[in-house]
């Protein structure tokens, strides 16, 4: 199980849903929760797109998919690499650390491509977010019924509008499978206040009942998995769930880089 290579011959299915909010205006590190959420995403999408790539060619491995919700729940970004090569946003010229091949880094400049805006209206209709994530799963499991399952990644800062509407929608869209494993699902409270809990293996310590939902709805990362969650930066348990609680922009960043690394293996 979760032995399955991703690639042309057997593209993967990479769904990012982002809370938009209006809590998601205040502030987060150097900038606001939203304006960071949307940056990381499309680190992630350019990451993607560039793993893709192969000399002038690109070539499609994956299908990408970001949902936002708030205002509306919405579909921003769907497709696979080469239709989604152009960032309908433009670019902006951004520094990211790269590694020196001695143990150390340097920064480099990479221009970004902008394919998610940052965004911050209303309250938070989650499981909205998770039924539009389920219908894309079930119609994507039965036409690639062997591939590496679904891995769908969900970041919030706050309580869903409701919570036992979420849950229901959530294990619906957990009991999509391939032959090679069960979707899943990785969760992502960022936010400001408390200690920050990063893949925990059980519900104690927790902060709250909002929390507590997000773990029951995370998915346990398989066994063979756990070398990616190392690869990012992690050092979980056995039975360590896919979910950050408090999250740190920089955990954010590392959170996406795991859900998306089954492509790299």
């Amino acid at each position: 199980m979760y032995q399955k290579l991703i690639g042309t011959s057997s593209p993967g299915l990479f769904v990012i849903l982002v809370d938009q909010s209006a809590s998601m205006n205040e502030r987060f590190g150097n900038s606001t929760k939203a304006e960071f959420a949307a940056l990381a995403v499309n680190r992630t999408i350019y990451e993607i797109v560039a793993s893709c790539r192969n000399g002038d060619k690109i070539k499609d491995r994956c299908h990408i998919t970001v949902i936002g919700y708030g205002e509306r729940t919405e579909l921003i970004v769907g497709g696979r690499p080469s239709q989604i090569a152009t960032p309908p946003h433009g670019t902006v010229i951004m520094k990211r650390k790269v590694p020196d091949g001695a143990g150390g880094s340097y920064d480099e400049e990479m221009n970004l491509g902008i394919w998610v805006q940052p965004k911050a209206v209303n309250g938070t209709p989650m499981d909205q977010a998770f039924t539009l994530a389920a219908d894309l799963a079930e119609a994507w499991t039965r036409d690639n019924p062997d591939n590496f399952p679904p891995v769908v990644i969900n970041i919030s800062d706050g309580e869903p509008n409701d919570a036992a509407a979420t849950r229901a929608a959530a294990q619906r869209l957990a009991g999509y499978c391939t032959s090679d494993g069960s979707l899943l699902i990785y969760n992502c409270h960022i936010g400001t206040v408390g200690a920050e809990i990063k893949l925990p293996a059980s519900d104690k310590g927790l902060p709250d009942a909002n929390a507590r939902l997000l773990y029951e709805i995370s998915s346990v990362i398989p066994e063979p998995l756990l070398p990616l969650a190392e690869n990012a930066g992690f050092t979980p348990q056995p039975g360590a769930r896919g979910l950050m609680v408090n999250a740190s922009p920089e955990t954010l960043i590392k959170l996406l880089a795991f859900g998306s690394g089954s492509m790299k293996r």
